[in-house]
């Protein structure tokens, strides 16, 4: 397949199994950044294998057929003493596995997770072990009154699809997980024809491709994946959720249906949400800080390969109550709605959103984390162009999407309160 080129970039796939090639020269220090993204996440998972995903991501770290801590080889043992930087992740589509490395140790980085995808061990007993880690992770992640709030949102707005429950899994289909189970996720999933390696740093593209085919290029394709669950319906009604827990900040959640991330409105609804709610000078801010509702703002577009979710959160002012600030904040939206964004205010935006863009480019690392999300999206281009996109969209964009998803019908409320001082939800 002919190297697609693009902002830098250079993407090639390899002709015999399939694998996807992402390569970025970054001359800043000799070291080099490997990440094997797979094209699976707890999106793809079913009743009985919730969190199946992440489950088989803490196993990839207990050793492959020729890298594993019998042998004094293990991925942590041979890395870690060089000063690299070794992790992994699951989110609802995708799983990545990533090693900051220097220069010369990349060929190693590679093989080490080519042995992984082609020859994983999965022991029994390690996993029995591993469980009651995971369950320990999901215990403490649970109880978290912010990471419930988020739960409980998603849970409303998609209560019957795969992005509705936490990515974690829960409690009984993880203490139950069997070698079987991990093992199908793993042969089913765990291949070369889904998955995108990318190479970034002080390492030139041919060497980058060669390491990719000497490394990965024996691994056999798999066959074809059978489909996942559809995207969800549209919602047809205003949902709420509601959380608490001693101690716990006030806040208060708009969350409206969003497109898939690689969908033309995505862009115009970020800039949409830095105008609302982006810093000291979004509307949001201006309109409730001063007024005693709030303490600060955010906004969040979930960029996914499925429509997701555009947030707009508010910590409530410890003399507020949460419907009033849910009431103002509703005003605000239906203001944008009715009269739309000004060039000013959309000029603010663009600049807040092209900063953030660049200057969180500052290595191999941190530009590694935001290509995975655009490529789980669908589609790596899609962050390598953003301050291009973004620079593209009109403040009548902007109106046309706020009057299209910021509807009453397509909303889930989402209030997180102290449990010492409750009120009625609205």
């Amino acid at each position: 397949m002919a190297a697609v080129r693009e902002q830098g970039y250079t993407a090639q796939r390899l002709a015999g199994n399939g694998l996807n090639v992402l390569h970025l020269p970054l001359r800043t220090a000799p070291v080099a950044l490997l990440m094997l993204t797979y094209d699976v996440g707890s999106r793809h998972e079913s009743m009985g294998t919730r969190g199946v995903s992440h489950m088989l991501e803490h196993m990839m770290f207990k050793g492959s057929a020729r890298y594993h801590k019998g042998e004094g080889r293990s991925i942590h043992q041979l890395l870690l003493p060089l000063g690299a930087q070794v992790n992994a992740t699951t989110w609802y589509d995708r799983t990545n596995y990533f090693s900051l490395v220097p220069r010369d140790s990349l060929d190693l980085a590679a093989d080490i997770e080519a042995d992984r995808m082609g020859e994983l061990r999965l022991d029994a007993d390690e996993l029995d072990t591993e469980i009651q880690v995971v369950l320990n992770e999901y215990d403490r992640c649970l109880s978290d009154p912010l990471e419930q709030l988020h739960q409980a949102v998603w849970q409303a707005a998609f209560p019957q699809h795969p992005y509705g429950r936490p990515v974690l899994g829960v409690r009984e289909d993880i203490a139950g997980f069997r070698r079987e189970q991990l093992y199908a996720h793993y042969r089913r999933h765990y291949r070369p024809d889904n998955a995108t390696l990318t190479v970034i740093g002080d390492v030139d593209v041919d060497e980058a491709m060669a390491i990719a085919q000497r490394r990965f290029g024996d691994i056999e394709p798999g066959g074809a994946i059978a489909a996942v669950e559809a995207a969800a319906p549209p919602q047809d009604g205003e949902r709420r959720a509601s959380v608490s827990g001693l101690g716990a900040p006030g806040i208060v959640m708009l969350a409206y249906r969003a497109p898939p991330g690689l969908h033309a409105d995505a862009d115009a609804l970020e800039l949409l949400g830095a105008i609302l709610a982006g810093g000291r000078y979004s509307r949001l801010h201006r309109r409730l800080v001063p007024a005693g509702l709030a303490l600060e703002v955010w906004p969040s577009l979930s960029r996914l390969r499925q429509a997701g979710l555009w947030q707009l959160g508010a910590v409530l002012h410890p003399e507020a109550e949460h419907g009033r600030l849910e009431q103002a904040m509703r005003e605000a939206l239906a203001e944008v709605v009715r009269d739309g964004v000004s060039e000013e205010e959309l000029t603010r935006a663009r600049a807040r959103i092209r900063g953030q863009l660049l200057t969180s480019r500052d290595g191999p690392l941190a530009i590694a984390m935001q290509l995975n999300e655009a490529i789980a999206a669908g589609d790596w281009r899609s962050y390598a162009l953003a301050p291009e996109r973004m620079a593209a969209v009109t403040a009548t964009e902007v109106a046309r999407v706020a009057r299209a998803y910021l509807r009453e019908d397509a909303l889930t409320v989402g209030w997180l309160a102290d449990a010492e001082r409750l009120e009625p939800a609205a």
